[in-house]
């Protein structure tokens, strides 16, 4: 049987240093957080979970297809490991997953991540025998987003705490990390400033 792989978006932030809600800000023929929808929506991932605050739950309400949900993060002081163990335990629920299926974790602020790049990286896992831990891509070979974590390895983070980050775990398992270069485009910009989202539009 093939492995799964689960695409989780990362959209609970609260766009301090943007000023305003930097997943609804205008992008292409919609918004940055539809951009990313639409992205893992053309690739060949078998479900999606997006954890969310509250008002990007309001806005992505009944417009999702049946095998994307959504879960909510209300705690604005949270970090982005908090949101992680969110999006686990939903997986956990709705999908029942294998230790070794994958959840590819993308930030709910870039939406240049292409469809093709997100089916490049669910592929490269799903296909050899013996799967690594953590999939990292890079970018002119600097490693960047989106991470692809085996359900095993997130499952070692549930239940770690505030003075913790999702990136201790390639610390955790140097064994199991895997680099994957990414030849098909630049590392895509993350929008979390004023200046970051007139870089995206100039692109």
């Amino acid at each position: 049987m093939s492995r799964s792989v689960h695409a989780m978006i990362l959209a609970a932030g609260q766009s301090r240093r943007m000023g305003r809600p930097k997943h609804l800000l205008p992008y292409r023929d919609g918004s940055i957080i539809e951009a990313i929808i639409e992205a893992v929506l053309e690739s060949s991932v078998d479900a999606l979970v997006i954890v969310a605050n509250p008002l990007v739950e309001e806005f992505l309400r009944g417009g999702l297809p049946e095998f994307c949900y959504t879960t909510i993060n209300d705690d604005a002081e949270s970090e982005m490991l908090r949101s992680v163990q969110i999006g686990l335990a939903c997986i956990e629920k709705k999908a029942d997953p294998r230790p070794d299926d994958g959840v590819l974790v993308l930030l709910g602020d870039q939406p240049e991540v292409s469809g093709g790049v997100i089916t490049t990286i669910a592929e490269a896992y799903r296909l050899p025998r013996n799967p690594p831990d953590i999939l990292v891509p890079t970018y002119s070979g600097r490693r960047g987003h989106p991470t692809l974590f085996s359900i095993d390895a997130l499952r070692q983070a549930r239940n770690w705490g505030d003075d913790r980050k999702l990136s201790d775990l390639l610390e955790e398992r140097p064994d199991g990390v895997r680099e994957l270069p990414i030849v098909s485009g630049p590392m895509p910009i993350d929008v979390n400033t004023p200046e970051d989202y007139e870089s995206l539009q100039d692109e």
